[in-house]
């Protein structure tokens, strides 16, 4: 059997557990939604890498020890290729409002059909009330009156990642509160 036959083989059974790992250990909380991303670039990694690399993993046992640490690696690292490929274009997408592969019913009131609609308007009225004051002054200065991350980097002196990762936080929260109205 040759070496990608294994790796096929191994691959086959232990997808599953490596998805449920990835999912519980590694990309979890605000990061799920890297989940399927990260575990697709480890599978091409793992295909990528040399015969004697995957041949010396599997008979020492080590390949799953592989893709997890190198899987948390990737998520972590600004200068990894999975950075450069999936995650920045993701968090490019959200802190500029542009449509991308994240695009959700908080970019833009103006830009945004979803929130036209009754149920959204409420619910995330109701949401936004209920938020920490920081994160709700955030939302109504981003959101509603437009302000792009420069703007409220400069306002508040705080940085243009902890603001994203601020907004994206509170956007979470709402979306997921407001999963009702997509019924």
């Amino acid at each position: 059997m040759s070496i990608k036959d294994r790796l096929d083989d191994w691959v086959r059974r232990e997808y599953k557990w490596i998805d449920r790992e990835i999912r519980a250990n590694i990309a979890k909380n605000q990061m799920r939604d890297y989940a399927e991303d990260l575990i697709q670039e480890m599978m091409i990694q793992l295909y990528n890498m040399k015969e004697e690399k995957i041949e010396q993993l599997l008979d020492n046992g080590k390949l799953k020890w592989y893709v997890l640490s190198g899987a948390g690696m990737q998520l972590r690292s600004s200068t990894s290729p999975f950075y450069q490929r999936i995650r920045k274009h993701k968090m490019y997408a959200r802190e500029f409002g542009l449509p991308g592969t994240d695009a959700n019913i908080f970019e833009r009131i103006d830009d945004t059909e979803e929130l036209s609609t009754e149920c959204y308007y409420i619910c995330m009225q109701r949401e936004i009330e209920n938020l920490h004051w920081y994160n709700k002054t955030l939302l109504q200065e981003y959101w509603i009156q437009g302000l792009h991350l420069d703007d409220l980097h400069a306002k508040y002196k705080i940085s243009k990642k902890h603001l994203t990762k601020d907004l994206n936080a509170a956007i979470l929260q709402i979306r997921e509160n407001c999963e009702e109205c997509d019924n």
